[in-house]
């Protein structure tokens, strides 16, 4: 697909259901004693993944995306391996969830999938008694898990990972005694928002979250849009030279918003208004044209804006003086390594950007002519050069553009509609 520059944009947007949330919804409600009603799922690659495996493994839906009544699931053993595709969520979530569930169950993914690492889940797991077996001395899938009893146990992460807590917090749920898990810093914390709303018994200290074995409530609520999928709309229209952008119903949670307040420090016009507060915040973002200046940015924002970090490239090569990252080596372990994905691919638009192990520094402003680039099989990665295509002068030709279903299915109409 090739992406043409845009003179203007004027225009309101709804992005897609939030991805993180919509998975939790499908593992979490089924846990519930009782039937949940859940609005506005994602319907995506990756959604669809959980969704397939929760109902291999006895969960109960009806209703569509929009829509799904949940009633409590009745836990079997599946009589094939599952799939989880491309969604790295859904193997590190599930497997906490079957290390307590009796049954011997295979997960496995596609080529991507099979690359990310899978130890720092396994580990745990295993120090919680589960029986597990993976490929390459127990670090990648596909994976076997023996569920059966577990025992709690604290857990110090030596990576923030929301995927890894909720894992062990998920097989915290089915465990005797308390589960204790340890961040170095603090990750997305959506698994932990809606155990409370469910009334699981937890104690949230810090960096440390406990839990321990107990019945759910059932959950009723919408879900709202994706600020990752907002991000490549407000980086957008900061960085178009005649733009404005409004986004509505939007997830606002303080631990997804670093972008937005690293982007409000580089001196961008962007306003973000929260609305609805419970389970999760949501409300509006406005973003428009801005000059921005470079900045060191602070590490210790990472895993709140761990799936933007690419964007902040593009925003620096637009920025005045040097932008610098570092601290988000995560970023090599995604579905491609985004840090050389994104250097790589702006190598060959004539861009020159400096490569550190767990980061990045780039000069700005610089030029984005046009060119051709590859998305490496990376729903991010092809967003990140839309956008670029459409800041470009001449235009930015992308291979593997199909990536976007995984989890943004709508993406480039919906960026016609934003270009129109």
């Amino acid at each position: 697909m090739k992406i043409l520059p845009a003179k203007k944009i004027r225009t309101e947007i709804k992005v897609p259901p939030d991805k993180s949330i919509s998975h939790r919804a499908l593992i979490l409600s089924s846990m519930a004693g009782e039937r949940s009603v859940v609005h506005n799922l994602l319907e995506s690659g990756d959604t669809l993944s959980t969704f397939q495996v929760m109902k291999e493994i006895g969960a109960r839906f009806s209703g569509d995306f929009e829509r799904m009544e949940i009633l409590p699931a009745r836990w079997r053993e599946a009589v094939r391996p599952l799939d989880c595709g491309n969604s790295g969520t859904t193997a590190r979530m599930i497997s906490g969830l079957l290390a307590g569930t009796t049954g011997l169950h295979i997960l496995f993914g596609d080529e991507s999938l099979s690359r990310r690492p899978m130890k720092r889940v396994i580990e745990p797991l295993k120090k919680m008694g589960a029986s597990i077996f993976a490929r390459n001395d127990d670090s990648l899938l596909p994976l076997s898990i023996k569920g059966g009893d577990l025992r709690g146990c604290v857990h110090d992460l030596q990576v923030a990972s929301a995927q890894v807590k909720s894992a062990i917090l998920l097989a915290g749920m089915k465990a005797e005694g308390i589960t204790t898990v340890i961040e170095p810093a603090p990750s997305r914390d959506h698994t932990e928002r809606m155990l409370v709303s469910m009334g699981a018994k937890m104690k949230i200290d810090g960096r440390a979250v406990s839990i321990e074995r107990g019945e759910l409530n059932p959950v009723f609520f919408q879900i709202p849009g994706d600020v990752s999928s907002a991000s490549f709309f407000v980086v957008l229209a900061i960085l178009h030279p005649d733009a404005s952008i409004t986004i509505r119903n939007v997830g606002l949670n303080e631990r997804r918003t670093g972008l937005l307040r690293t982007l409000k420090k580089m001196g961008a016009e962007i306003e973000w208004m929260v609305e609805e507060t419970s389970p999760e915040p949501c409300g509006t973002i406005v973003a428009k044209s801005s000059r921005l200046t470079g900045l060191e940015i602070d590490a210790g924002l990472v895993p709140s804006m761990i799936d933007e970090i690419p964007l902040l490239a593009l925003a620096g090569v637009n920025a005045h003086g040097s932008t610098v990252i570092r601290g988000a080596g995560e970023l090599r372990k995604k579905e491609s390594d985004r840090i050389a994905s994104t250097i790589e691919n702006f190598g060959k638009l004539g861009i020159g950007i400096e490569e550190f192990e767990d980061g990045f520094s780039v000069e700005g402003p610089q030029r984005i002519v046009g060119g051709s680039v590859d998305s490496a099989g990376d729903h991010r990665i092809a967003m990140l050069f839309t956008v670029a295509g459409i800041l470009s002068e001449e235009g930015i030709e992308i291979a593997g553009s199909d990536s976007v279903r995984i989890s943004y299915p709508r993406f480039f109409q919906d960026i016609a509609e934003v270009c129109r």
